[in-house]
């Protein structure tokens, strides 16, 4: 197979780079996602197993999830192999519902929370490039 024109030296070298860079730019290289990680509480003790989620208000970004460790503690996951939230604000939902019954027939989910925290969340975060790390979340039974 012939083609038409043939790249050589100077102007080869640069329209590989130009096509490299427009690559990256069109892969979008998460750049718009920073680690966020905390803790969550229920009247003012830590609360295990429950799943926190970062809905970002902004369409055509993705959502972000964790769960919370013995201690509270949780860290987000945007991809498989990234962790963090989208940069922009978000509608938070905790939840410690989870499907009841090992080895028989599941009963329906079991919710510790009031719904202010997950199907009628009010909680709102904005995450930015500056806030990565800590956002904790000081939840009330009441």
């Amino acid at each position: 197979m012939k083609f038409p024109f043939v790249l050589s030296g100077r102007f080869a070298a640069t329209a590989m780079v130009a096509i490299t860079l427009i690559g990256l730019v069109g892969c979008g290289s998460g750049s718009d996602v920073v680690p966020v990680s905390g803790t969550v509480t229920l009247d003012g003790d830590p609360l295990a197993d429950a799943l926190v989620s970062f809905y970002p208000q902004e369409e055509g970004k993705r959502f972000s999830t964790g769960t919370t460790d013995a201690s509270g503690h949780y860290e987000l996951v945007y991809t498989n192999d990234q962790n963090g939230a989208a940069i922009g604000k978000h509608i938070v939902k905790i939840t410690t519902a989870t499907v009841q019954g090992e080895g028989g027939p599941a009963r329906p989910p079991k919710e510790k929370l009031p719904a202010k925290y997950n199907d009628q969340s009010e909680l709102t975060v904005d995450v930015t490039s500056s806030s990565a790390g800590n956002t904790n979340f000081d939840l009330q039974s009441k």
